[in-house]
């Protein structure tokens, strides 16, 4: 599978999350649609999605409850693509979102990696895979890794796959993969404070990439805009970014 065919994977994967057909991401107008929950949807949340937006092309495409749909259609139809994720217009959306205590909350830009997949093998540290039995047995017992586990065995979204790097027996590092859907499984990270900046993280990331896709699954890695340490770790695994996207949330 090449860099191509994955691009065209994760558009079909987003076709399916947002209710449109993949042509939609790269035509020249934006669109929304009701929000629904498509059987192959990416199971990020339990219930529909609120609000929730993606552009990867040319044009966005969202996804939004029917109490709101007309009104994020009119902000949608005076911005292009791109223009949209601006905080301009966030601050327009939060004035529509405000009214059902919503807010804007995560901004993401998701990466794939590059194929055929190189696996980034630097410093040596001793590295040891965990399939979804042994995650829940032994690596639930470490607290504290929740950007790379859920600690959740009962949704259908599960974590089933993870790469540790030790030091000794202690845990330095893991990286985790979470079933968001049949095809794409999403990839976590956390280092402990005292071991950043070694090399750790693009070591268990790049790992866990193999493995993610020996076992027949498409890695995915995602960060928040402003994360660039983790931005940084994707570009060290031979990871490249293919869409940003964000959600709402409640406001606390």
């Amino acid at each position: 599978m090449y860099r191509s065919e994955l691009t065209e994977a994760a558009t079909l994967q987003l076709s399916y999350d947002y209710s449109c057909s993949p042509e939609d991401f790269f035509g020249s107008i934006s669109k929304a649609t009701v929000s629904a929950l498509n059987s192959r949807r990416r199971e990020i949340t339990d219930g529909p999605d609120f609000f929730r937006m993606a552009v990867m092309g040319n044009a966005a495409v969202a996804t939004a409850d029917s109490a709101i749909l007309s009104s994020i259609e009119k902000i949608m139809s005076l911005y292009s693509g791109a223009q949209l994720f601006t905080g301009k217009v966030q601050y327009l959306l939060n004035q529509e979102l405000g009214r059902f205590n919503k807010t804007i909350g995560d901004v993401s830009v998701y990466y794939l990696p590059l194929t055929p997949y190189k696996y980034y093998h630097d410093h040596g540290f001793n590295v040891r895979v965990y399939e979804e039995n042994d995650i829940v047995n032994v690596l639930y017992r470490y607290k504290g890794f929740n950007n790379a586990l859920m600690y959740n065995s009962s949704r259908k979204r599960r974590d089933v796959l993870a790469v540790c790097a030790l030091n000794g027996d202690e845990i330095i590092g893991m990286a985790g993969a979470s079933n968001d859907s049949e095809k794409f499984w999403q990839i976590g990270i956390d280092v402990l404070p005292q071991y950043r900046g070694l090399g750790v993280a693009a070591e268990i990331v790049s790992a866990l990439t193999h493995q993610v896709f020996m076992h027949g699954a498409i890695p995915y890695y995602g960060t928040w805009a402003g994360n660039i340490p983790s931005q940084n770790v994707a570009r060290k695994c031979g990871y490249f970014p293919v869409w940003t996207e964000m959600f709402s949330s409640d406001i606390e």
